[in-house]
């Protein structure tokens, strides 16, 4: 018995249809790129249900419905969709390009079905439209490939693949067999596949869309937990980490490790002249003062108060000396508050290089504070280096 094709499109619909709903009220759990992302798909798959609805329309609807509008309607699903998968990622969102395709495939779609009706060449201008979708919308993805990449980003590849080639059956036998199929509707084995998968493919995408928010969201809570919200940059807990994995590599690999350690001058009598609020900002301005400076791969972070750790993996003496130096001049320069009547800021640092008597890292971070107090004893506003 053969598969009754406008059935299996209403039958799609009337799934997007249900799921639609469940996302929009879902986005009320979410704020920020999350929500504007959810709410952009669950409009998506009422596009989609619209749009199948009037493809399974075809034959008892006028072809400016069941042909123009729905097609014009699902270019517009397939654009936001790509939309919303891209703002998900952060990639560019290329609303423009976006918008072009679908109008220059929608253009065409209307002219070869109610102008110089062509189902044939209507299925070939929605491949074209349909393979540059799915390559916006699978391009931000290709990082999933590589070791380690993301599960949830493997899905969705998956998901977009299987309509690839989908629609890649359906050009075949095309090709192939011109009289196969006479429409969209009419019963072939390219399009009873195509037709199937397309019925399914907006809850697996769905599927595939929410297992990505949750691994975004999860990496955005994870980095949360180790980030000092005053400075932006990482706190005590995950300084202790860091300081121990790349004391570890330096000695697995034989390479130095500096550490730098860097506090506040007088930062006690800010806080009493000038506020508590006027401090914060101190912090923050020295944190991106530092982080300019020192820059990747050195990882930078607030111990506590006002004094910031530096890690600098395969750096030895010299080169954390003089990049001490620039970070302190910098600073020196700085005028965090402007027109308070503040006077400028100054820090002291203390530097310890690994060395064969380290035994862990706790010892290499004792042996830079020391440092650090020598230089405050020695009149502050200075870089001093750990004897030993």
């Amino acid at each position: 018995m053969r598969i009754d094709l406008a059935t299996i499109a209403l039958f799609g619909a009337l799934q997007a249809l249900l799921l639609a709903p469940l996302l929009l009220a879902a986005t009320r759990a979410y704020t920020g790129v999350a929500r504007t992302s959810l709410r952009i798909w669950g409009t998506v798959l009422l596009l989609q249900a619209v749009g199948w609805v009037l493809m399974g329309l075809r034959g008892h609807a006028s072809d400016w419905l069941s042909i123009v509008l729905a097609n014009g309607v699902l270019m517009v699903s397939y654009a936001e969709s790509a939309r919303a998968l891209r703002l998900l990622l952060g990639a560019p969102q290329r609303r423009l390009l976006l918008a072009a395709i679908g109008v220059a495939g929608w253009l065409g779609i209307a002219w070869f079905g109610v102008v110089e009706p062509d189902y044939r060449v209507r299925v070939y201008i929605a491949s074209v439209a349909l393979g540059a979708y799915l390559l916006l919308l699978a391009w931000p993805l290709r990082h999933a490939l590589r070791r380690g990449g993301s599960s949830a980003q493997r899905v969705m590849l998956l998901v977009l693949l299987g309509a690839l080639l989908g629609w890649c059956g359906r050009l075949g036998e095309l090709l192939s067999h011109p009289s196969a199929a006479a429409g969209l509707l009419a019963y072939s084995p390219a399009n009873a596949a195509q037709m199937i998968y397309s019925a399914v493919e907006p809850v697996l995408a769905s599927v595939g869309f929410l297992l990505m928010y949750n691994e975004a969201a999860q990496a955005e809570l994870h980095r949360l937990a180790r980030t000092d919200p005053l400075t932006g940059t990482l706190n005590r807990l995950a300084l202790d980490e860091e300081a121990d994995r790349l004391f570890q590599q330096a000695g697995s690999r034989g390479t130095p490790l500096a550490v730098l350690m860097i506090d506040v001058d007088h930062f006690k009598r800010i806080n009493d002249d000038f506020g508590h609020a006027a401090g914060d900002r101190v912090l923050a301005v020295l944190a991106a003062s530092i982080a300019a400076t020192v820059r990747p791969p050195v990882v930078l972070g607030r111990m506590g108060g006002e004094e910031f750790l530096a890690l600098l993996p395969d750096t030895g003496l010299a080169e954390t000396m003089a990049l001490a130096e620039r970070m302190r001049a910098a600073v020196a320069k700085l005028r965090p508050v402007p027109g308070d009547g503040m006077p400028g800021i100054t820090v002291s640092a203390g530097i310890a290089v690994r060395g064969p008597d380290d035994a862990d890292v706790h010892g290499l971070i004792r042996r830079a504070d020391r440092a650090l107090y020598d230089a405050k004893r020695a009149g502050r506003n200075r870089v001093v280096t750990a004897s030993g």
